[in-house]
């Protein structure tokens, strides 16, 4: 397995370092810890003069200061039957971590969800977010510092689908226990009554709605089932409401610390593009979450 860890010395990156070091990652795996920095040019004025000198005095004292951070941190994974690397790498940040995870062809790239600076105090800081949506592979981003238990939310899409054997793939998460959670719409009683109205009391919503419920009910048994045999043992939940509160909410209820969902299975320029739910998860969560990406046969080439 192929781990990319961006990570900034905050105390959120510290969590996500914390956590890629307690998965039970397969022998052989790599992980590579990135720091971006960057240096802005009005700090020094015309580069062109002697003030160019300065610049570069300046990148390479926060160069050496940023690797140094990262030979510290990466300490956590003395003893550990992995490949570790350090880059430093100057640019803004979302952009660096994108271009670094397509350049190692990584299987999941992990961050915290705040990082340093001005937007420290967002429940979700702009270069995370900016990372999920662009990033071609899975996406973790960590709010503690391991995982215990899943919480993976499905409704039966091809992506979703996919799931169970890229976690298989991977191996970090056998033996754990986790509950696969899907969420039917609310009844809506105002429009049964327009719907009533308009047809004279001649059309009934309920098969309807019974044939939804039964869906879903198929879709949590069949994820968790594909999750058991997997090596991660489940239990099926049917939640009725808003997805994205209904997920939340029995994660808060069982108490799990990673949510497992999947982006929008789209095509062309749009295909790695999050859906409402999975947006919603991942602004709103108290836990960690996964937006899962990519082919099974491409997380293990």
């Amino acid at each position: 397995m192929r781990i990319l860890l961006a990570i900034d010395g905050s105390p959120s990156s510290i969590q996500a370092r914390d956590l890629v070091a307690s998965l039970s990652l397969p022998s052989g795996s790599s992980v590579t810890l990135l720091t971006a920095f960057d240096v802005p040019l009005n700090w020094f004025g015309d580069p062109l003069t002697s003030a160019g000198q300065e610049l570069a005095e300046a990148v390479e004292v926060v160069r050496r200061e940023a690797d140094a951070t990262l030979t510290r941190l990466s300490t956590a994974f003395d003893g550990r039957d992995w490949s570790v690397d350090r880059r430093v790498v100057r640019g803004r940040a979302p952009g660096v971590i994108v271009e670094a995870a397509a350049e190692l062809d990584a299987d999941l790239v992990v961050l915290g969800s705040r990082g340093n600076g001005p937007i420290a105090s967002m429940l979700l800081g702009s270069v995370s977010a900016e990372v999920v949506e662009r990033a071609s592979c899975s996406v973790l981003v960590a709010r503690g510092s391991g995982v215990s238990s899943l919480l993976v939310a499905t409704a039966g899409s091809p992506c979703v689908k996919l799931i169970p054997d890229l976690l298989a793939t991977w191996g970090a998460f056998e033996g754990l226990p986790a509950v696969a959670v899907s969420v039917t719409p609310d009844d809506s009683p105002a429009f049964d009554l327009l719907v009533s109205l308009y047809t004279f009391g001649s059309l009934s919503l309920e098969p309807e709605r019974q044939e939804m419920r039964e869906r879903h009910r198929e879709h949590a048994a069949a994820m968790a089932a594909r999750l058991s045999e997997k090596g991660i043992p489940a239990k099926a939940e049917v939640r009725t409401g808003d997805a994205a509160h209904e997920i939340i909410t029995a994660a808060a209820e069982r108490q799990v610390d990673l949510i497992v969902t999947g982006s929008r299975c789209l095509h062309g320029l749009d295909r790695w593009l999050l859906g409402s739910v999975s947006r919603n998860v991942l602004l709103h969560a108290g836990v960690s979450v996964l937006i899962v990406r990519r082919s099974v046969s491409a997380a293990g080439s």
